[in-house]
């Protein structure tokens, strides 16, 4: 867990919304994982430093804690955050700063509410978390969906934007276009893909969550004759050269390089994806 490249970004790009981080809360305690040319420009050394100073000294933090399940890395905080965080730790922080953590944790519902339930009323929240390629980096990988589902108008939520980035090529972010209409946000990519996400909480509400293609298919669909989903091309052709297991498997590689291809480049073509250029640190 730490602050790489692309979080540096993030917390710039936070910055420019005049959003100063005020009594903070990180995940985990964070290192500043830079190299050694940004690291001397932001924390004066080329060597690996803990997060706090950084954070004071150039975003306007004014305290800084750290949560984590052990205090091997001298976390402020030791709680497991499987479990619903204590009264006295709910609407304490002014940002929370998630940059890797809540993939770790098994209790993923429980590690977002506690997420909420930890900022204040008008705080920030700011993730960077795995959204493609990190089979096997922890428990899960996210989706935008996931976000704008969670961090809505309807469970109190403003200001939500979803990013994402190739983990090797911090010069180009795209943001996501929320889904309507029923539409899914598929997206493929060649190389590990970061999800990029900042938030502000306006108000305390339950959390209600649905998938949003399911509920305007359930809202678009009340008290009509709902048609089951159609077989896809790609199941049509196996069925149809099924006799012969090599033609399948031919066929089958022929697909994968096929969506290798345009995973190199879903990013730029994607309709829901606007390219951008993150703040310069």
């Amino acid at each position: 867990m730490g602050i790489d490249v692309h979080a540096l970004q993030l917390l710039q790009y936070n910055k420019q919304k005049n959003s100063n981080l005020g009594k903070t809360l990180t995940l985990g305690r964070q290192a500043v994982l830079v190299g050694p040319k940004l690291a001397k420009k932001w924390i004066g050394t080329d060597q690996g430093a803990w997060c706090e100073d950084l954070l004071k000294n150039h975003f306007n933090a004014t305290d800084v804690d750290s949560i984590d399940n052990s205090d091997y890395e001298g976390a402020s905080i030791i709680y497991d955050y499987n479990n619903q965080v204590p009264n006295d730790l709910k609407e304490q922080y002014d940002t929370v700063i998630d940059f890797g953590c809540s993939e770790h944790i098994f209790n993923v519902a429980q590690a977002f509410q506690n997420t909420i339930d930890v900022c204040k009323v008008d705080g920030t929240i700011l993730h960077i978390l795995p959204a493609n390629g990190f089979f096997g980096h922890g428990f899960y990988q996210y989706s935008a969906e996931f976000f704008f589902s969670l961090y809505s108008k309807d469970n109190g939520f403003e200001e939500t934007e979803v990013f994402i980035s190739d983990l090797f090529d911090a010069s180009k972010w795209y943001a996501v276009t929320k889904p309507s209409q029923g539409e899914r946000i598929n997206i493929r990519t060649q190389n590990e893909t970061y999800i990029i996400v900042r938030t502000k909480k306006v108000a305390h509400k339950r959390i209600f969550i649905q998938q949003s293609d399911y509920s305007y298919i359930w809202n678009e669909n009340k008290n009509k004759n709902v048609q089951p989903y159609k077989v896809g091309k790609i199941t049509k052709v196996r069925e149809l050269i099924s006799f012969s297991p090599l033609a399948v498997k031919l066929f089958m590689k022929f697909v994968a390089l096929i969506s290798l291809k345009d995973g190199s480049k879903i990013l730029s073509k994607h309709k829901n994806l606007k390219k951008i250029e993150p703040p310069i640190v």
